[in-house]
């Protein structure tokens, strides 16, 4: 939409100047200009150059809407006379029409300069676009994953006497968990010295009777719940642990004197 600035300092002497060399009023006089201004907004250069126009186009244009004794022809002339017009070399110029209409042409250039802005992003996109389609999306790397590293297991303390038992137990597999059943059997009210001995007497018979290793008890199975070992200790201990720890001697379990 085109539009124009009429400055208050068009209300003045060259207005009234202007209204008497065309025989009319004031009014008639802003009416021309505005007229004239409309027209040139598509017509004159920025330097308010005519270059496509003469004085019977100018008339033509300023005739429709004047009173009837009013001249389009004095109208052309009466406004180079009171200079609102310039006629040089031939050609017709709107005095001072940079300042009448800086703001629009500002207007212009900051609609060219964002019209140009938008026509550069639209080819850098296009641009883009055109070269996503040539080159293969590249897939992403795969990502090396570190496995969770497995908790130590901690080793177990053996007590002194439970190294003693396991030195003289004819099957050596299974350490930690025939030490968990030593440890369970003693809570049971076993003594350290009555498992040490099972030990020593189930070794005898295993070597006594060339027993081979795969049918000998693992440990843990020796200590086991169901005290397998009670088999190689003296009877008077098949039924409860006695409340004193006793000596033995030998494989028919007499106590020694």
């Amino acid at each position: 939409m085109a539009w124009i600035s009429v400055h208050k300092e068009v209300i003045g002497t060259k207005l009234r100047l202007l209204a008497k060399k065309i025989g009319g009023s004031q009014n008639e006089a802003l009416g021309i200009l505005v007229r004239l201004w409309l027209w040139a907004m598509t017509e004159a250069d920025r330097d308010g150059s005519l270059k496509c126009a003469d004085k019977t186009d100018i008339a033509g244009v300023l005739a429709n809407g004047l009173a009837e004794n009013i001249s389009p022809d004095n109208v052309v002339d009466s406004l180079v006379e009171t200079e609102w017009l310039e006629f040089e070399n031939g050609i017709y110029y709107i005095h001072d029409w940079q300042d009448w209409q800086k703001q629009w042409y500002q207007l212009q250039d900051k609609r060219e300069y964002d019209s140009r802005r938008q026509r550069e992003y639209r080819n850098r996109q296009r641009e883009l676009n055109r070269q996503d389609k040539q080159e293969p999306a590249k897939e992403p790397e795969p990502v090396e994953v570190p496995k969770p590293e497995k908790p130590k297991r901690g080793k177990l303390d053996y007590t002194e006497n439970f190294e003693a038992f396991w030195s003289v137990y004819p099957r050596k597999e299974g350490k930690g968990e025939a030490y968990k059943k030593y440890k369970a059997r003693l809570n049971d009210g076993y003594t350290e010295q009555e498992l040490i001995m099972a030990a020593e007497n189930y070794a005898r018979r295993c070597a006594t009777e060339h027993t081979e290793i795969k049918y000998i008890k693992h440990a843990k199975t020796f200590l086991s719940d169901s005290t397998p070992f009670l088999d190689y200790l003296p009877k008077v201990r098949d039924t409860a642990p006695a409340p004193a720890p006793a000596q033995y001697s030998g494989i028919d379990g007499l106590p020694s004197s």
